[in-house]
């Protein structure tokens, strides 16, 4: 039969070689037939070999394990591997390497990256090198409903959903059986919106601070409160080359939430003059970020397309300025202009203009899109600057 039991101790009396003996249940010395004491391990094929100091009958049940499976068919050397190939930091690191991936290719944004890496990251606290095909219902139950290990039911069903995708992303590649999940429930809490003149005065402050400093910042957060198919990571993608001014449109390709895609956002003739003027002033390579730094500035170069973070910095200290409190960036340009848009033109033409409603095989041969987010444009331009406040109205919802 396949593998057997060693030992690394010399017969005490004549100092020979110790051999196994299975109906005797331990290695003796061939000359002397003096039993060994210790210094036992498992040798199985050339890739697996298991010590366990003096404690033959485990080495025994150890042997006969990989026997059996052997014997039905599900013998899988890598489990038994000192370098873990399936430990789950060993695959972890490979798929967090996969989606780092994504990112240089543009299919994924930083933050994305960043949050997948932390809720990874605790998982590979609780778990190590445990094999994966050792972690189900139970350990997934334990580990995402352990107390104090996640600030809100919205975070663990994060957790759970990174944990999902990359058990999918396992299985498949292995050809494994997917672990049962627990549900993780949970309900959006408020996020405070405001309306046009508190959008526009915001905007306007933000026009003041950064202007000087890179005009291009004020302009990102002028296109996100007139255009709601815009969102802030769609931005970031948009090079210089994507800009039509001829047609008066932008593309944005792989737009969040939309993979291998892209959208086409037609502008106003205001902001097509705004956009055209400011690649004049600051003229770039074709495939260089149209939001990006133009002079060095900390630790950022010129030429460096914007972090995730700096709309939203701007926003706040706007938003200081004036008075403003509890209004994020999405909410305060994204949520507030659909909702205002929604009490002029409805629902239906307000959640169009999103980008919410797709037809899929018009999305994939007309490189145009209708053209109810530039007729909303108009009316933002048109309708923005009444009394203002802030309003908590709706769910958060990032998506």
């Amino acid at each position: 039969m396949k593998g057997n039991i060693y030992t690394s101790q010399k017969c005490p009396v004549c100092d020979g070689k110790m051999i196994h003996d299975e109906r005797r249940n331990n290695c003796f010395c061939t000359a002397c037939d003096v039993p060994a004491s210790g210094g036992y391990f498992v040798r199985f094929g050339r890739d697996i070999c298991k010590r366990f100091r003096n404690n033959y009958p485990l080495a025994a049940q150890f042997l006969n394990g990989l026997r059996f499976e052997t014997a039905k068919g599900t013998f899988d050397k890598r489990d038994y591997q000192k370098d873990f190939p399936l430990g789950f930091i060993t695959q972890a690191e490979k798929w967090l390497a996969m989606k780092a991936e994504k990112v240089r290719t543009g299919e994924m944004a930083h933050k994305s990256l960043n949050n997948l890496k932390s809720y990874m990251g605790k998982a590979m606290d609780a778990w190590g090198h445990t094999n994966i095909k050792e972690i189900g219902f139970a350990q997934l139950d334990d580990f995402l409903f352990q107390p104090g290990q996640f600030k809100s039911s919205k975070t663990r069903a994060n957790v759970k959903s990174c944990l999902h995708d990359f058990f999918t992303w396992f299985t498949d590649r292995e050809d494994l059986p997917m672990p049962r999940f627990p549900k993780c429930t949970y309900e959006l809490g408020q996020r405070a919106i405001t309306n046009w003149e508190t959008q526009g005065r915001i905007v306007d402050e933000i026009k003041k601070l950064t202007y000087d400093i890179n005009p291009k910042i004020w302009f990102a957060v002028e296109l996100l409160a007139s255009y709601v198919e815009f969102r802030p990571q769609d931005l970031l993608r948009i090079r210089e080359k994507d800009f039509d001014q001829g047609n008066a449109m932008v593309i944005v390709f792989n737009p969040t939430k939309q993979k291998n895609k892209f959208r086409t956002v037609r502008l106003t003739e205001t902001h097509t003059r705004m956009w055209a003027d400011l690649q004049d002033e600051y003229p770039g390579f074709p495939d260089m970020p149209f939001f990006r730094h133009i002079s060095d500035r900390g630790r950022t170069k010129a030429g460096d397309v914007f972090g995730s973070r700096i709309l939203s910095k701007w926003w706040g200290k706007a938003c200081e300025n004036i008075g403003v409190e509890g209004v994020d960036l999405y909410g305060g340009t994204r949520h507030t202009t659909t909702t205002e848009l929604a009490r002029i033109v409805g629902t239906d033409g307000a959640r169009k203009a999103t980008g919410h409603t797709t037809n899929k095989a018009f999305d994939r041969y007309c490189q145009v899109q209708d053209n109810s987010a530039f007729e909303m444009a108009k009316i933002i331009e048109e309708k923005r600057g009444k009394e203002g406040k802030v309003i908590p109205l709706k769910p958060v919802d990032q998506r």
